[in-house]
């Protein structure tokens, strides 16, 4: 899954400028496609997809979605340069992006990425607990990922969000130093990711700021 490459040489000009992804407001025109927008963490449903068929027959009705779900705090915070993130739902303990050259901890505009997976065995929920503000990578499904097909979306943290199976993504990121997210996932946690690194030989560069 994302979240264990290394950082160490982001900052190598080898790899050329990063590619800029774009920033839109989180609204529910905007997520339509890639998620729902969650107002109530406890209410909230983890969307679990039956298990595939490899042939002809149909699956049986109510089997195949019966995995469960699993949950827990996702603690996310900037540690120098780095941001790290602990989820707590399925014991995983990640590095998920440095600040670029000339980038400030004081003044976090963009964080360099590098990965990103999805989930074919159902949604995942990130609720920011504290209401604080944060950023989502998104892109939509397909397996010839580009570039140019990742979003960055803002939340004020009024709500949060329940990104659909098959969704690209990364843990999100937090505007200030330290946030906590409530996460709820299936349990199967089926992973399948992607290294913009190995693929395209350079980083995507995610923006943390609104525009004033």
């Amino acid at each position: 899954m994302s979240g264990y490459a290394s950082y160490d040489e982001a900052l190598d000009p080898k790899y050329g400028d990063p590619y800029q992804v774009s920033l839109v407001v989180a609204d529910e025109n905007s997520l339509k496609g890639y998620g729902k927008i969650v107002t109530d963490f406890e209410k909230e449903e983890v969307e679990i997809t039956p298990w595939p068929v490899g042939g002809w027959r149909k699956l049986y009705p109510g089997t195949g979605a019966m995995g469960g779900i699993v949950s827990g705090d996702f603690v996310y915070e900037w540690e120098g340069d780095v941001c790290k993130a602990i989820n707590n739902a399925v014991g995983g303990h990640y590095v998920t992006g440095r600040l670029p050259t000339g980038v400030s901890f004081d003044n976090r505009t963009h964080v360099l990425v590098r990965e990103a997976n999805y989930h074919p065995d159902g949604g995942q929920i990130f609720f920011p607990r504290d209401k604080d503000p944060f950023i989502a990578l998104l892109a939509l499904p397909t397996d010839d990922i580009k570039p140019e097909d990742f979003k960055a979306f803002y939340f004020d943290g009024s709500f949060g969000v329940q990104i659909h199976a098959n969704i690209w993504h990364q843990p999100v990121y937090p505007i200030k130093d330290r946030a906590v997210f409530l996460g709820k996932q299936g349990a199967v946690h089926a992973c399948v990711c992607m290294d913009s690194v190995d693929e395209w030989g350079k980083y995507l560069s995610v923006p943390l700021k609104l525009q004033s």
